[in-house]
């Protein structure tokens, strides 16, 4: 019982030696912490330029054209199905 009960007491030991002495953990915590509040506000701070940058670019986009529910006239050219059915028309654009 001797022998177990001082492994314990040195594991204990160790484990408080291993740690450090309070103050020096408290300070590693406060400078973590300060570090990780610096490093949030640096990503706030990109994600307003992001955001301001976004806007800005919306703003100087024009407006699409109002082209729902116009009827086009296909004249004589020839059709497979209805003349009057239903087209969805999907712009793809590459800005490069």
């Amino acid at each position: 019982m001797r022998v177990a009960a001082f492994g314990q007491a040195v594991a204990l030991v160790g484990l408080g030696l291993l740690a450090g002495s309070p103050a020096f953990a408290q300070q590693d915590l406060k400078d973590d912490v300060e570090a990780l509040k610096k490093g949030q506000q640096e990503i706030l701070r990109q994600l307003q330029e992001l955001k301001t940058l976004v806007q800005s670019q919306a703003q100087a986009r024009p407006a699409a054209a109002g082209v729902k529910d116009v009827v086009f006239d296909l004249g004589k050219n020839p059709v497979k199905g209805q003349n009057s059915a239903k087209v969805t028309l999907i712009e793809f654009s590459d800005y490069q």
